[in-house]
């Protein structure tokens, strides 16, 4: 974890962010391992279409974003790539460390197997 990181987690451990997912259901704690602003569920990797610049929430569409692939940015990062369901905009996220496992790798197959059917 960067030093940057552990310092805003110490610093927001009082002010909780924690919410519901609104695909998914599941209670979801506002500090991630691995970054600094918790913006997507760990499990179904959905997110709410919030923020104008990370953080900021003052996006008023409030659509759910859901997952449609994942990429490396150029610092070495794995991010995924969000689509809003309401107004179709695209979002990145960076990966968080307690991203449920299966649902990378599912999300993962999808979208190679888009590709492979795309190209016939």
């Amino acid at each position: 974890m960067k030093r940057n990181q552990y310092t805003y987690i110490e610093r927001n451990k009082n002010h909780d962010d924690s919410f519901i997912c609104r695909n998914c259901g599941a209670p979801v704690h506002s500090w991630a391992p691995g970054t600094s602003q918790r913006n997507h569920c760990p499990y179904c990797l959905h997110s709410l279409h919030v923020d104008i610049t990370p953080g900021d929430r003052k996006e008023l569409c409030r659509g759910i974003m859901e997952p449609i692939g994942l990429w490396v940015r150029e610092d070495g990062d794995t991010a995924l790539l969000h689509r809003c369901r309401k107004c179709g905009a695209l979002r990145s996220n960076r990966l968080a460390g307690d991203d449920d496992d299966r649902a990378l790798r599912t999300l993962a197959e999808t979208a190679l197997q888009a590709v492979e059917s795309a190209g016939k």
